[in-house]
């Protein structure tokens, strides 16, 4: 009888969840020559092959088949480990979010986590980020997400931050067309990462801007994009498909990068910490 090693079914489908095996090796912490060979043994147990070969990933029919079901076997395996080891995890876990993720992948992080860790309770404090840093710093949270200006280098763990494109997210085409009139922007209050490129970009393409819309409340922004009042920018991962998004026009400039980072102190985590630590790492993988 064959069997196949759960730890390949888990290579391969963050392979496919990721798009790569560079991220899949950075998430699970192996190196890509690893992953491949990981790839090459799952194969040479089944005798088939699982990728097409080209620039894409795209599955083969095996691969499609295998991947449904690996996603099935590794969901009983998980179950199966927190039903014998992972109810005992308990404790109360402090998280602080900027808005737009909570709505991008807080749920179904939790969700995932309260599967394996029916036990651990995670009290949110969802505000603009340099709110969250402040309280971090203070000890409010045991674990902080954050977003920032993208930096030249990250020294920190790869797992534990991502780079995003900042694009403008509008409703209408004219309000990205004005050449007389100041563009109207809808905006978190002063402090935000995303307030404080937008002005920049604006100011160093010397075009005329006015703040139409305020808001704390990320449903606030997109309402208010969703009626027309004005534009607004946000990282890729979290735009609604139904907002119009570009990167620059000739109105518009492009925006700087930023990074969407985890903090926490490794020496105060506890075990139910860890394990949302280990859940926050693939919700911003898989975002």
């Amino acid at each position: 009888m064959t069997n196949i090693p759960t730890d390949l079914l888990r290579t391969f489908v963050t392979i496919k969840d990721l798009g790569g095996f560079t991220s899949a090796g950075e998430l699970l912490g192996r190196s890509q020559p690893a992953i491949s060979l990981q790839i090459k043994k799952l194969e040479e147990i089944l005798d088939t092959k699982i990728f097409l070969r080209g620039s894409s990933l795209e599955l083969t029919e095996d691969g499609e088949y295998l991947y449904t079901a690996a996603r099935q076997i590794l969901e009983i395996n998980d179950q199966i480990i927190a039903k014998i080891r992972g109810d005992n995890v308990s404790g109360k876990v402090r998280l602080g979010i900027p808005n737009d993720f909570e709505l991008a992948f807080l749920p179904k992080a939790l969700r995932n986590l309260a599967k394996v860790y029916p036990n651990i309770i995670i009290e949110v404090d969802c505000e603009i980020s340099k709110v969250i840093l402040q309280r971090y710093q203070k000890g409010h949270y045991d674990i902080a997400l954050a977003m920032e200006r993208a930096k030249n280098s990250e020294e920190r763990d790869s797992r534990d931050y991502r780079l995003e494109n900042l694009e403008w997210v509008y409703k209408e085409t004219r309000l990205i067309h004005r050449h007389d009139e100041p563009i109207p922007l809808i905006a978190y209050p002063q402090g935000c990462v995303y307030r404080s490129i937008m002005e920049e970009a604006l100011q160093k393409q010397q075009h005329p801007y006015r703040f139409t819309y305020t808001s704390t409340s990320l449903l606030g922004i997109f309402s208010a994009v969703e009626e027309g009042l004005g534009i607004t920018a946000m990282a890729s991962s979290v735009i609604p498909d139904h907002l119009k998004h570009t990167g620059s026009t000739d109105m518009l400039p492009s925006l700087e990068r930023v990074c969407i980072g985890l903090y926490y102190k490794e020496n105060e985590l506890n075990v139910a910490s860890r394990h949302v630590l280990d859940f926050l790492r693939s919700g911003i993988a898989n975002m």
